[in-house]
């Protein structure tokens, strides 16, 4: 059982925690990532999922993304993802 610390509960400020972060993609057949750069080129070795989201359609900007779990020549696993209304790439971190 948790016990109650008898103090006032402080208000904490909310954060957005993990924020896609723009990133630089070459992309090869088909649109898919064939290289990426963080500080520097890194060519992509396999990609091991790939997934779409389409979400808040009803919003003025709605969600529109393809979603790659890219393995990295460096032995990096990477998850990025393009927005399909913008073409932009970003880097997806997660924890």
């Amino acid at each position: 059982m948790v016990q109650n610390p008898r103090t006032a509960a402080r208000a904490r400020r909310i954060q957005p925690v993990d924020l896609p972060a723009p990133l630089t993609v070459e992309t090869g057949a088909g649109g898919r990532p064939v290289a990426v750069t963080i500080r520097r080129r890194l060519e992509v070795v396999a990609m091991t999922t790939r997934w779409r989201i389409d979400d808040e359609w009803w919003r003025e900007r709605p969600v529109h993304r393809d979603y790659y779990d890219l393995l990295l020549e460096d032995g990096v696993t990477l998850t990025v993802f393009r927005d399909c209304l913008t073409q932009s790439w970003y880097r997806q971190r997660y924890g």
